[in-house]
């Protein structure tokens, strides 16, 4: 956690230790398995090597003054500190959600003008050194029913189908006859150290 000069918080990050032989084809799926690799590795006795971020966030005032970045450089600090020699993340790129019908295969070889990539999340992690891995087409799943996801994103599903959400990276899936609808957030791979 990052704190202001009165110690007040204004950016966070965590992860999980998993143990990873390097090679992007043996990566978790996504978010989802990562958790589930590091609580049954610790569960086997399995000695973990990679630090896996899962989330970093920075308070809405101090956005634009670097604050990301600096976490994202504390958690890998944090993690040559516990002998993790790996640090990998698998990146939500916030800029997806204006292009929710793009597979993400596609999007995260999207670049601007000067070469850089599209989406500005991807671009603070290329800017500290992390480069592309792989993409996660299922990084985490999420279900609900049908009223949960109305309530959850403000909208009515008449019928079964497939449905643009507010802020969704993909489509949301509705099956009325089973009332369950979900959703399949994709996530792109990058490695940091």
């Amino acid at each position: 956690m990052l704190v202001d000069e009165h110690g007040t918080p204004v950016a966070s990050g965590w992860g999980v230790p998993v143990r990873w032989d390097g090679l992007a084809g043996t990566l978790p799926s996504g978010y989802t398995e990562a958790l589930v690799r590091a609580v049954e590795g610790r569960k086997q006795g399995v000695a973990a090597d990679t630090l896996v971020i899962c989330g970093a966030v920075v308070t809405p005032s101090p956005k634009g003054r670097g604050l990301a970045g600096e976490t994202l450089k504390a958690l890998r600090r944090r993690a040559g500190e516990a002998g993790l020699h790996r640090v990998v993340a698998p990146v939500r790129p916030t800029t997806k959600a204006r292009y929710p019908l793009t597979p993400i295969e596609t999007f995260m070889r999207w670049r601007r003008e000067d070469g850089t990539a599209l989406d500005l999340w991807i671009r603070t992690r290329q800017r500290l050194g992390a480069g592309i891995l792989a993409a996660a087409p299922a990084s985490q799943i999420m279900t609900g029913t049908v009223a949960e996801w109305e309530r959850w994103t403000g909208m009515v599903f008449p019928e079964s189908g497939d449905y643009v959400i507010p802020d969704g990276l993909a489509l949301l899936h509705v099956d009325r006859s089973t009332d369950q609808g979900v959703y399949r957030e994709p996530n792109i791979w990058m490695r940091h150290l």
